[in-house]
């Protein structure tokens, strides 16, 4: 008798709960909705006309962990475009395919049959040896021990460009030594400092104190700007002071990198320091990386700027919204990339919203 009384006691509870168990079953299928059609968006982006879009696609599929891209991403093995090859390749290593590995080596081991004979082949071979270094820099990067004796045969290439690369990949992998690097950062040519800067960061564990002070104290600033990205590569206590001090740099390009830089720390100095820059209302490029950042460690973050910003045609500018509004949470965001990936006239910028999306949708939906 006790449980049929206490029965009418509970029918409301039950009633209430009817249409919050609807709405969750609703918002789910939204959201399942939405997640097809997003993929469906990067499908289509991985054979568009445009190399960057395939490039942007392929590099995707790897940051997703998404195995169904496979035979896609072997498709794009093939592509005509070397960045579309390189991203393939990457993307097949972190899905745990041996083949993104040996593309990556063929890739960089391949040598131009012919010497060049007019000014434009000697500009195609230098694009060529580019892309070569790339793939080396990839192999260096993606941490595998099975890339390094590719690597050590790349150490007497042809090309310097490609020997530096591959010099700076085995260091990374423990392989090497970064000290002609170092050394390099004291060569009389800006070029030479700033490329020797770049693969400092590349390696990202010697010691950071030639770097901090090429941050600190070249002439150039490009080189400045060089070394202050590649100290995002390090977590020592004075290369972050060196970085927040170079957000006030008279140069925009060493700003901007600066904050590229910051944005790899996740530590309280770096948030505040990124915080107070954005109470300076900084040019667009520089509000919307540090928003990003900020995004990605649980910040709240205004998106105005990147609404207005996906309202614009730069589509460099479009895709650092997109980054912010990736990071970022709630309806809000999901709602403006949805937008953008349905009707923005880039495909790059399609594209990465709905990788966005991808990622974004896979976190826990928030609570009612």
């Amino acid at each position: 008798m006790l449980l049929w009384a206490l029965c009418p006691a509970l029918l409301p509870t039950a009633r209430a709960a009817a249409p919050k168990a609807a709405a969750a079953s609703s918002a789910a299928e939204e959201r399942a909705k939405l997640g097809r059609e997003a993929l469906e968006v990067l499908s289509q982006a991985s054979a568009d006309p445009d190399p960057e879009t395939r490039a942007s696609a392929a590099a995707a599929w790897g940051r997703l962990g998404n195995r169904a891209a496979v035979p896609v991403l072997k498709r794009a093995l093939k592509d005509a475009n070397p960045d579309v090859r390189i991203a393939a390749a990457a993307s097949l290593v972190r899905l745990g395919d041996v083949d993104g590995l040996l593309a990556l080596i063929d890739e960089m081991k391949a040598v131009p049959a012919e010497p060049a004979r007019t000014p434009a082949d000697e500009l195609r071979r230098m694009a060529f040896n580019a892309a070569r270094a790339r793939a080396a820099l990839k192999l260096g990067q993606l941490g595998h021990q099975t890339g390094v004796e590719a690597l050590k045969g790349r150490l007497a290439d042809p090309s310097g460009e490609v020997r530096d690369a591959a010099a700076a990949a085995l260091a990374r992998l423990g392989e090497g030594d970064a000290g002609q690097f170092v050394a390099a950062l004291k060569d009389p040519d800006e070029g030479v400092r700033a490329a020797a800067a770049r693969s400092l960061g590349v390696i990202g564990r010697e010691d950071a104190a030639g770097l901090i002070a090429a941050a600190e104290h070249d002439s150039s600033s490009s080189v400045r700007a060089e070394a202050a990205e590649a100290l995002g590569a390090f977590s020592d206590t004075a290369s972050e002071q060196v970085l927040i001090a170079a957000l006030k740099d008279g140069s925009g390009r060493v700003r901007t990198s600066a904050v590229r830089a910051l944005a790899l720390r996740a530590d309280p100095a770096s948030t505040a320091a990124l915080k107070a820059l954005l109470a300076q209302a900084p040019p667009a490029p520089v509000q919307l990386r540090a928003e990003a950042a900020l995004a990605a460690r649980g910040e709240t973050v205004d998106l105005s700027l990147a609404d207005l910003t996906l309202q614009q045609k730069d589509p460099d500018l479009k895709v650092l919204a997109v980054e912010v509004l990736g990071a970022a949470r709630g309806d809000q965001a999901r709602d403006l990339l949805a937008g953008a990936m349905r009707s923005d006239p880039d495909s790059r910028v399609r594209a990465r919203a709905a990788a966005a999306l991808i990622a974004g949708l896979r976190r826990p939906a928030a609570a009612p």
